[in-house]
């Protein structure tokens, strides 16, 4: 009998109708033999529409007060899956919010790091035969005060409670199987990637890539925490994230297209310590910087990157001059970055279907 963390983000909750039938899938599994615990997102869009109502009372809503705010859509998430599955299993289920599990954070609200995971609730519920259902995202600081993890934290809130109770594995659900090649919408060529080393996968998501967040990336490498992707409505698993995964060194993971970013020249002194948490790349120059943003800003303009993932990235030149001149020839190439793990060029313009797919067929 294993103990399993199962995850499932927003879309997998979108609805009454979702929950119902996820409630349905998670008692199948139950019945199987395995021990459970869940955590939830919130439904759909809920964090964005709350969100956007402080920001129609105030031009400047103070971080405290939005993340006592943006764990409502949690709350909301764990108490209608518990109903769900109760109402096809009197008393199988229990939900609990982040501070109630005991998952302890520090004090920078909006994007808190957890300390530890207390988690005595949750044992007592595991060994009651209970079905956990825990709100991501969410915990209370070291100052009593509801604090979130960042956008993406319900990944984290599952890879620390897997750690902190020791549990076999991590499964995190989305409405994609796992990680490919690169994204499917852009790319009909694109390729399931069966495992993937920590390292690799921190760098595919921490480029754009959406399946997993980065930090819930950099939990699991830390704590030593298996991950397995999978699809929300079939169960079907695709990626295991670990550290003996057998990718060839010398092979590439994935292709990564990220349109949300954006760029500014500018003064090094009076830009990039006041938005440290934003920036994506840095170069100084004796005439001007440049400076590259995750995401959109007042003043910035819109770019895109696109980046190729592997190991041993530097010893491929003459591919690498191939991407080079197939992106410059589309848009107008800003900069580029290079470490062994990664090569991304960044672009003025967005970049087709076409360039995306002629680009994959140069490394896959």
């Amino acid at each position: 009998m294993a103990l399993i963390v199962q995850k499932y983000g927003g879309s997998s909750l979108a609805t009454p109708e979702k929950i119902k039938m996820l409630a349905e899938r998670i008692i199948t599994r139950y019945d199987s033999g395995d021990r459970l615990v869940i955590v939830v997102s919130a439904m759909g869009q809920t964090t964005n529409e709350l969100e956007a109502k402080a920001h129609a009372v105030s031009s400047n809503p103070t971080p405290r007060e939005m993340d006592m705010l943006v764990s409502i859509g949690e709350r909301e998430s764990i108490s209608l899956m518990a109903i769900a599955i109760n109402s096809i299993r009197p008393e199988l289920a229990v939900s609990f919010t982040g501070s109630q599990i005991g998952l302890i954070t520090d004090n920078n609200h909006g994007n808190a790091r957890i300390l530890e995971i207390k988690g005595d609730r949750l044992a007592d519920a595991l060994k009651a035969e209970k079905i956990p259902i825990i709100a991501g995202f969410q915990g209370v600081s070291t100052n009593k005060e509801i604090t979130t993890l960042g956008r993406g934290g319900s990944d984290t809130t599952a890879v620390a409670v897997t750690s902190a109770l020791k549990a076999d594995m991590c499964e995190i659900y989305s409405d994609v199987a796992g990680v490919y090649s690169t994204d499917p919408k852009l790319c009909s060529d694109a390729v399931l990637i069966s495992e993937l080393d920590y390292d690799t996968m921190l760098t595919i998501s921490s480029l754009g890539a959406k399946v997993l967040k980065d930090a819930a990336v950099e939990y699991a490498h830390r704590l030593g925490v298996k991950i397995t992707t999978g699809l929300t409505w079939t169960g079907e698993t695709g990626t295991v994230i670990s550290d003996t995964a057998s990718l060839d060194r010398n092979k590439f993971a994935a292709l990564v297209y990220n349109d949300n970013l954006s760029y500014k020249y500018c003064d090094f002194k009076d830009e990039i310590l006041d938005r440290l948490s934003e920036v994506r790349f840095f170069q100084r120059s004796a005439e001007r910087s440049l400076l590259i943003l995750n995401g959109s800003a007042e003043g910035y303009n819109q770019c895109c990157s696109l980046s190729i993932v592997g190991s041993g990235i530097r010893s491929c030149s003459d591919t690498l001059k191939k991407m080079l001149d197939i992106t410059g020839s589309a848009a107008d190439i800003i900069s580029f970055d290079i470490s062994d793990l990664k090569f991304e060029i960044f672009v003025k313009d967005s970049l087709g279907k076409g360039i995306v797919s002629g680009i994959h067929r140069l490394f896959f």
